[in-house]
Formats: structure tokens, C-alpha cells, sequence
């Protein structure tokens, strides 16, 4: 790498870039191919342990149920649940194909499932993935694995083969909690050592309003929340030295490519806008404003990683199956996805509400429209607004100072942008992916703090107490020197303190 040194620093970041991508796309498919040929028995009979315990879980178990006839509130919402349908699609496709080589049980991601029309087709199928995971596991060389997933790469069945080669289920969504709660006390002590206390306590805030606690319960969600900690802790890590910060564009390369690699469309975007809140801190806290182009690169660089890896699944499909078969199913899905199919402007703005409303509704149930929605939200937005420039005033806070805060708007925009662009799938799944906007939250409180000079906040009222307590100490002790000497007329009086 000495022959970098002395190079130009953005063809030394392209070349970095490149090499970053064949490594990271390599290791990637290297892994999962490999992992096709653990032994699919292993893995049937550590789910077959669970069978009882995945029939009770069912495909969308409410984690909080206060459902009474006399409730003003009902919490069991689609907000409050887990993903049991798709976790069952997960654990089926952990299960290699033995009628079908590595690579193809790679690129096709077999899986079982059940229900009328049924057989054959890619994508979700089937009536209950949770029963199809029952019926496979319980006779698997009668049943068949009659449908694919050729639209993602599913690396997340990397690990889950592992695990289920010795791990039930169960145990290991147990392992999912504890190292949640890990990885969650490693952010925000590197959000602490970064900031202060209170941006540790506006991390935890922050999971606690998105309900981001319940990921860990299952495998789906999981995925995206699990990179976003460990790519925060790793920026934390590159930020301490010289060299560490020359890899931050091809990390957030490397960061792209992995969310494409594991996540099973959630909250994708997460795992770039929860480092980048570190980063604008780190930068914020030296004193300096983060530098806009500066974040747009590094979203570039994201985005490069995660569709330029994706595409790299649109071309393997081509190479396994068809260009034809290929070129309609990824058409389609992007399509799909969208929102470009199903609807305009207003669609799109929908998507935004559905999760707006999601994250600020204890029961979403639909009963305010859009209108009186977004309504109510900007009128509560601009008084927000109007008590956020009170402190700013009151603390007599330095325009230089607030504008270096203000990055963080740019980063509680994102999880909106991303939902205006995939609006049919953020508003039909818009019960999990609401969940982005732990980013929002985390980016609006870190804003406040840092735009406001919380030391100096009541600090003309003390200085003026100050004053006033000597002022009266003054006067007591001339009244005091008064009292030992002869009295002097009004006028003399008054002359005297004038003076």
C-alpha cells in the first residue's frame, strides 16, 4: 500500500473503493455458497426441537396485547408485532436444497410452501410460512421445495445455517436479545465518549420511542438494527485516528454492500444514517460544521454499495436461470417496490404518513386521515420550532454554533426521502419500517443539543442576581456607616448615593 501514499487522495480513494467492492462481493458469495453445503438434516432437527414453540409463535405474534372491550386504547396494532410470517420464510430457506448444487441454492434461495397455487413462482407464496416450516421440517424428503427468492441475496442463512447446526431456534433469538442489549451499551458509551451523558441518553430515548427494543425478538428485523451498531462502533473505532479516517469512504462502501448482503428489505437505510449521526457529532464536537457535500458523498458511497451489489444478484440470476427471467422479476420488483405501479405524488406521500403515524400513534388505527394528520404535525412542528429559537435566545447561543448543528435536519430527513421513493413497500409494511425513524428521533434530539449553549442558558439571570445581591449588601453597610453618624438632610442623602 506505499505506493498510495504519494497519490493523488481521490484516485487513492477510487482504487480503495474498487479493491473494497471485489473483496467485500467476493467474501460475500464465497460465504454463501459455502454455507450451502451444511448438512440439511442438522438444521431440520435443531427446528424440529421448536416445533412446539414456532406453532405457539405463529406468523404475527403481538409482543403487546391489552386488547378490552372497555379500553379507550387498544394496543394490540401491527406496531407492537413481529415478523413470524417471513422469520418462517428465513428458517425454510436456511434448509439447503439437496436436489440442487451450491450456486444454485445461492442464487434461487429455495424454500417450501403451502397453500392454493402455490407451487412454482419466486417471492413470498404460500398461506403460512410458520405451517410450512411445521410440514417440512416433520417429513422433508415428501415435501418439496417448490418456490425461490432470486430477488435478494439472503445472506442472513449464512449465519443462521451456522447456528442451526447446533442451536434451536429459540435459543437462538435468545442470543439475538443478549447481543442486542450488548452492542446497544457499546453505542452509547462511543455516543457518550463522543458527545457526552445526555447523547447516550438520547440513544436510549431513541429505542425506546421507535420501539427498537423488540427487533432482537425475531430474525428479521434484526438483521438491519444488528449492522447499524456494529458499523457505528466500527466508524467510532476509524474516527480515533488519521489513518482510520482516510477508510471512512470505503467503509460506508463496504457498509452498503453487507446491508444489501443481509437485510431482507427492513430498515436498509438505517445502517448509514445511525453512523452518520456519529459522524456529524464527532465533527460538531471538534468544533467545525459537517461538510454537506462531504455527506452526500458518503451516501453515494452507501448507495453504490448497496444497489451495485444488489445488481450483482440481477446478473447472477441471468447467468443461473435467463436474462429474460431476470430482467422481469427484478423489472417488476422495482416496480413494485416503488410505488410506481400502484400510484402518483399522493401515494408517495402516503407512504410518508402511514409511518409518521406509526411512530406517533400509541393505536394506528387510520382514524386521523392524511390531511388533518400532516395538519396537526406541521402546526406542532412549528411551535416546536418557535421553542427551540426561545432557547437559542435565552441562552444567547451563537449563530456559528447552531449552524453546525444543522447536518442533523439533513440526516431526520432520510428515513422521509426513503420512504417517498419505495412507497409501496413502506406503505404496506409500514408497521416495521417505521422503525427508520429511530434515525429522525436520534437526529432531532442530537440537533437541540448541540445547537443550543446549554452552559450559558440562564446565565444573564444569574449575573443579574449577582448584581442585585451586591447592590443590596452595599446599601445595608452605608446604612449601617448611617446610623453611627449625624443625620445628613434628604438632599445630602440622595447626593451621596449618586455617587
Amino acid at each position: 500500500m506505499k505506493f498510495l501514499s504519494g497519490m493523488n487522495p481521490a484516485l487513492r480513494n477510487i482504487i480503495i473503493c474498487v479493491a473494497t467492492f471485489i473483496t467485500v462481493a467476493t467474501l460475500c458469495i464465497a460465504a454463501l455458497i459455502l454455507s450451502a453445503n451444511v448438512d440439511p438434516d442438522t438444521i431440520i432437527n435443531s427446528i424440529r426441537r421448536d416445533a412446539l414453540a414456532l406453532e405457539q409463535r405463529g406468523d404475527y405474534p403481538i409482543v403487546i396485547s391489552q386488547q378490552r372491550e372497555d379500553a379507550l386504547i387498544s394496543f394490540a396494532m401491527p406496531k407492537y408485532r413481529y415478523d413470524g410470517f417471513t422469520d418462517g420464510i428465513m428458517l425454510l430457506q436456511s434448509i439447503p436444497n439437496r436436489n440442487l448444487n451450491a450456486l444454485e441454492n445461492a442464487v434461487r434461495a429455495p424454500y417450501h410452501a403451502i397453500g392454493d397455487g402455490t407451487p412454482g413462482g419466486d417471492g413470498t407464496g404460500g398461506i403460512s410460512p410458520t405451517q410450512a416450516l411445521l410440514e417440512y421440517t416433520a417429513d422433508p424428503l415428501n415435501s418439496e421445495q417448490n418456490r425461490s427468492y432470486v430477488l435478494y441475496w439472503h445472506g442472513y442463512v449464512v449465519p443462521l445455517r451456522i447456528l442451526l447446526s447446533f442451536m434451536s431456534p429459540t435459543n437462538i433469538i435468545t442470543l439475538n436479545i443478549v447481543v442486542f442489549l450488548l452492542l446497544a451499551i457499546l453505542v452509547f458509551e462511543a455516543f457518550r465518549r463522543t458527545g457526552g451523558w445526555t447523547y447516550g441518553i438520547g440513544f436510549i430515548l431513541a429505542l425506546l420511542v421507535t420501539f427498537a427494543w423488540i427487533t432482537p425478538m425475531g430474525f428479521q428485523f434484526y438483521t438491519a438494527f444488528l449492522l447499524a451498531f456494529l458499523a457505528t462502533l466500527v466508524l467510532w473505532w476509524l474516527l480515533q485516528s488519521k489513518h482510520g479516517r482516510r477508510l471512512i469512504m470505503p467503509f460506508f462502501l463496504a457498509l452498503g454492500m453487507l446491508t444489501a448482503f443481509f437485510d431482507f428489505l427492513t430498515t436498509p437505510l438505517l445502517t448509514f444514517l445511525l453512523p452518520l449521526v456519529l459522524y456529524i457529532l464527532w465533527i460538531t464536537k471538534k468544533g467545525r460544521s459537517a461538510s454537506i457535500p462531504s455527506l452526500i458523498a458518503k451516501g453515494a458511497a452507501w448507495l453504490v454499495g448497496y444497489a451495485g451489489f444488489w445488481a450483482m444478484k440481477w446478473v447472477m440470476t441471468a447467468i443461473v436461470y435467463s436474462a429474460v427471467y431476470a430482467n422481469s422479476e427484478f423489472g417488476y420488483a422495482i416496480a413494485q417496490r416503488s410505488g410506481s405501479a400502484d400510484g402518483g405524488l399522493m401515494y408517495r406521500f402516503n407512504a410518508i404518513y402511514n409511518n409518521l403515524y406509526q411512530l406517533l400513534s400509541l393505536a394506528p388505527d387510520g382514524s386521523i386521515f392524511p390531511g388533518p394528520f400532516f395538519m396537526i404535525f406541521f402546526v406542532s412542528l412549528a411551535a416546536l420550532a418557535m421553542l427551540w429559537w426561545m432557547l437559542v435566545k435565552r441562552s444567547n447561543t451563537s449563530m456559528t454554533q447552531a449552524k453546525h448543528a444543522l447536518p442533523m435536519l439533513l440526516v431526520a430527513t432520510g428515513p422521509y426521502v426513503w420512504y417517498f421513493v419505495l412507497a409501496q413497500h413502506s406503505t404496506f409494511h409500514s408497521w416495521m419500517t417505521y422503525r427508520l425513524q429511530i434515525a429522525s428521533v436520534l437526529a432531532l434530539i442530537f440537533f437541540v443539543l448541540l445547537s443550543v449553549d446549554w452552559a450559558q442558558f440562564g446565565k444573564k439571570e444569574t449575573v443579574a442576581s449577582e448584581a442585585v445581591s451586591v447592590e443590596e449588601k452595599t446599601s445595608s453597610k452605608a446604612r449601617l456607616k448611617g446610623e453611627s453618624q449625624p443625620k445628613l438632610d434628604d438632599k445630602s442623602k440622595d447626593g451621596d448615593f449618586n455617587v
